[in-house]
């Protein structure tokens, strides 16, 4: 019997040791499956979604950096979701235009990408300003039978760290990811809308009452002030009247983007649509004479600004009137307390000729039946 060379003789122990490491692979596969899916069916809140999934990914695929892109609704570009790694410190995220960049061409394509060595790829790999170096790079789309939802990036500083494996279980997982993403951002969305006017896109009058309650009770803690301004589109009903209810909603519709806008951006200030063609701004922190300020910006803004109605019919004014109210150290007012005076001197503005702020003070008192013209009308 002839004698087996040395070569012969390893193969059967390099062959146990080929089948144990793919054992071990695809234990730690069938794993991340199961971990994946569980944290899809206990996770509802996206953010916390994917941070939990990245965890577990990195115990089978060995990146230093991820990040996450979800599609703009216009679908021309990608938005900032999540970030990880050293390549992201002190980094503040941008948007991505569709085609920019590797998550660019991923969402354009809806291909996966693998570059085992980034030198020799011409553009960036998790953002625009990202410098360029050598490494790996591996990028999967999140989407669904009908589009792009977002997109996954994971790189390395070695060139060659990843593996043909680690590509195939990244664009595998990817699928069983979008499914438990876009359930996440269709459980927030269900939320969403029972506390959102969908026609304005403004908080509605559930969550004022809410938000009222916890400052009347953070003023109680902190003894600071804070402002409530009650603001209602003067002579609504001739609007509607004249020129049709879709025009009255139109206009609505135009008016809640505004008031968010020309809110000071610096603050906590929280726009609300109170009913019909009322509107109301929880200011926090702030004193009458700072809150008459606001309403006083907010009164020119709306006064100016080129409504649809106001293009088509320039003879027709769009105003409204503003009444401001505050609490303060020592208030025992209720939130019922801070609407009432607050609508007192709204009644006020509009007995007074209407495009106008007033500010409730002691002694103010509603204006005489018959005195307001055009009264609002609560729907």
């Amino acid at each position: 019997m002839p004698k087996r060379t040395k070569k012969e003789a390893a193969a059967p122990s390099e062959q146990a040791r080929d089948f144990k490491a793919l054992f071990y692979r695809r234990l730690t596969e069938t794993h991340l499956f199961y971990e994946v899916g569980r944290i899809i069916a206990n996770e509802l809140e996206p953010l916390e979604l994917i941070e939990k999934i990245v965890a577990a990914l990195r115990k089978a695929v060995q990146f230093e950096n991820a990040t996450v892109y979800t599609v703009k609704k216009d679908m021309t570009g990608l938005d900032p979701f999540y970030s990880f790694g050293p390549v992201f410190r002190n980094v503040l995220l941008e948007q991505i235009w569709f085609d920019n960049g590797a998550p660019g061409m991923i969402a354009a394509t809806g291909e996966p990408l693998f570059i085992a060595d980034t030198g020799l790829f011409d553009s960036f790999l998790h953002y625009p300003e990202e410098r360029k170096t050598t490494g790996s790079y591996i990028g999967v789309s999140l989407k669904n039978d009908a589009r792009v939802l977002g997109v996954m990036g994971f790189s390395h500083s070695a060139p060659d760290a990843f593996r043909v494996e680690d590509f195939d279980l990244l664009r595998t997982v990817s699928h069983l990811i979008s499914a438990g993403f876009e359930k996440a951002e269709l459980f927030k969305k269900t939320l969403e809308l029972a506390r959102v006017d969908e026609l304005t896109g403004l908080y509605n009058y559930r969550v004022l009452m809410e938000k009222l309650e916890e400052e009347i009770r953070r003023q109680i803690r902190t003894g600071r002030d804070f402002s409530f301004i009650m603001i209602d589109i003067d002579d609504f009903k001739r609007i509607n009247d004249r020129y049709g209810h879709l025009e009255g909603s139109r206009l609505l519709a135009q008016l809640g983007p505004l008031l968010k806008a020309v809110c000071r951006t610096d603050s906590t200030d929280m726009c609300y649509r109170y009913g019909g063609e009322e509107f109301s701004i929880l200011l926090t922190e702030t004193e009458l004479d700072e809150a008459a300020e606001v309403a006083e910006r907010i009164r020119k803004a709306v006064d100016e600004y080129p409504f649809t109605v106001k293009v088509a019919h320039p003879s027709e004014p769009v105003t409204i009137s503003l009444g401001v109210s505050t609490t303060g150290p020592g208030s025992q007012k209720t939130a019922h307390t801070l609407i009432n005076e607050s609508d007192i001197a709204l009644y006020r503005s509009k007995a007074e000729g209407k495009n106008k702020v007033t500010c409730y003070s002691e002694g103010t008192v509603m204006p005489a039946p018959g005195s307001v013209t055009g009264r609002r009308e609560k729907t």
